[in-house]
């Protein structure tokens, strides 16, 4: 094919899909929560679909093991953070997509506020227990959850509209509670599912990336748990009620929003509050005297917030000074640097 039959608009067959919309993926900003084999996928085909923006999430490494079910991964990317080397590969493939890797784990990396705003949450994460916590933060601002999970030959893609059943909802109270469970892929351990083959991890990607696409050109998809499986069974819906009593549908109600980010310090943010109250993080720091604290005002006043494991545009509790007064909420600010 000579030059001149070359269409500049790379998107051009994409156009000419019934329902497809060039215009929306471009505009949406979509949050990808782990980058390992699913969000490898995911995450590669949202951006030669043109989503143009993408933050990934992922406080994991690369190693040489994922490189067999990885397609942004390189050799010599192990021992890089995998949100930074795919966030390079992604720039590299469509250099149009603004794609921001986070380095942190799901309440470190991704503030409330930003899972609120996002067009689309995705969860490619390896445990319950993650989920759990992805959930619960979602149904804490509303935000509806697309979520997958891989077996050595089949897996799960699961869409959780806001105020709809959620991941949680499937689960006893005691594995709601359960402690985090993340293990390698790479390592087998008695009761674990062994990790999922590379065809099966491309698969189930795709299919989440299908829904992710489908879902931002405001295209409908099925409601509740559609599983996968390598023998050929595919399609297989099962729906799924919202469980009354699962806690992780607590929302936050309003907040006020703060002219302090991430990247200020213990000190701006109480001087940014009402005299005497305390607020709250949602991941523990280690204290100067020892022991672990979720309590922000607990750290040196010089400390910047972000160095407590407080994700960019937070929404952080806050205790009030005096016991009759209600519990607030308040958001943080967009970082201030690059």
């Amino acid at each position: 094919m000579t030059a001149g039959l070359v269409s500049e608009d790379r998107y051009a067959r994409q156009r000419l899909v019934p329902g497809w919309d060039q215009q929306r993926l471009r505009s949406a900003r979509v949050v990808v929560i782990g980058v390992g084999a699913l969000g490898n996928e995911v995450a590669r085909v949202l951006t030669m679909s043109g989503v143009g923006e993408l933050i990934l999430c992922d406080p994991d490494t690369v190693e040489a093991s994922n490189l067999s079910r990885t397609i942004l991964f390189r050799t010599g990317d192990i021992g890089r953070p995998k949100a930074e080397a795919a966030a390079a590969a992604l720039c590299d493939l469509a250099p149009g997509v603004d794609a921001e890797a986070r380095v942190a784990d799901l309440v470190s990396g991704v503030g409330l506020a930003e899972l609120r705003d996002a067009d689309l949450v995705v969860s490619c994460l390896d445990s319950a227990a993650a989920r759990v916590g992805l959930a619960e933060r979602c149904g804490r601002v509303g935000a509806a959850l697309l979520d997958a999970g891989t077996q050595p030959w089949g897996g799960e893609v699961r869409y959780y509209p806001a105020g709809g059943a959620c991941f949680g909802c499937a689960l006893t109270p005691a594995e709601r509670r359960a402690e985090d469970d993340r293990y390698s892929c790479a390592t087998y351990r008695p009761g674990a599912p062994a990790a999922a083959s590379a065809p099966i991890a491309g698969q189930i990607g795709a299919w989440q990336a299908t829904f992710a696409i489908r879902l931002l050109c405001g295209l409908p998809v099925v409601h509740g748990v559609l599983a996968v499986d390598g023998a050929g069974t595919a399609g297989r819906v099962q729906t799924r009620g919202r469980d009354p009593r699962c806690p992780l549908h607590a929302g936050i109600g309003a907040v006020e929003r703060l002219a302090v980010s991430a990247e200020d310090t213990v000190a701006d943010l109480l001087g940014a509050l009402r005299p005497g109250e305390v607020p709250e993080g949602w991941a523990e720091f280690d204290r100067p005297l020892g022991g672990r604290s979720r309590t922000l005002s607990a750290a040196p006043p010089d400390r910047r917030l972000y160095e407590l494991g407080v994700a960019p545009r937070e929404v952080l509790r806050v205790v009030p000074a005096r016991a009759t007064d209600p519990m607030r909420h308040v958001e943080l600010a967009e970082r201030k640097g690059p």
